[in-house]
């Protein structure tokens, strides 16, 4: 299931309601921005050559990255080294109002809190994305089994039941496959 997927299912309204509790996230819009920050920068400077035949290869990458998730760390490093330059200060301190808290440097204690709350919420967004893109290494047996079970513990019926009413949707002719072979949506769901 693709976290844009996920998102839809999370947040539908209208004619078709959400199967379901979404654990905070539709009233979490942080949660949703890291979702969609995730979603823009999981392949970021992606080589197109699998992390397991750049370990192989014993790629400067590879090494720097410990052999480990190494296309999705170097999307995130260079996704973040982007998101702290000086020329997108003005959207942080939108988001996070984090600049603007430091340069006042007053000392009241609303102030001191207000800061210490943003930078919390930085470092949670930061948190979410590396979680989110970290889990976009399939091919990774370890992490794939901890995100299964996670996801399982955490959606288990909800996305089980959004699937199987997807395909039988789809089997009685509602889906938008062309022929054939599978389509990309189906693909999508399976992971």
């Amino acid at each position: 299931l693709s976290a844009n997927k996920l998102l839809d299912l999370l947040l539908r309204e209208g004619g078709r309601r959400r199967a379901g509790p979404t654990f905070g996230i539709k009233s979490d819009p942080l949660a949703q921005l890291a979702f969609l920050f995730s979603a823009l920068v999981h392949d970021v400077d992606h080589r197109g050559i699998s992390n397991r035949q750049l370990v192989l290869e014993s790629d400067d990458l590879a090494i720097l990255y410990n052999d480990q998730s190494v296309a999705e760390q170097r999307s995130l490093a260079v996704a973040f080294a982007v998101w702290m330059m000086p020329e997108y200060g003005v959207l942080r301190g939108v988001l996070f109002d984090e600049d603007a808290a430091l340069e006042e440097k007053k000392k009241d204690d609303d102030r001191n809190r207000n800061r210490n709350n943003n930078r919390e919420e930085h470092f949670k967004f930061r948190k979410l994305v590396i979680d989110l893109v970290l889990v976009t290494d399939i091919a990774s047996p370890e992490r794939t089994q901890i995100v299964k079970s996670k996801w399982k513990e955490a959606f288990g019926e909800v996305i089980l039941t959004a699937n199987l009413n997807q395909r039988k949707g789809t089997k009685r002719g509602g889906g938008s496959g062309g022929g054939g072979g599978g389509n990309d949506g189906d693909r999508d769901q399976d992971r």
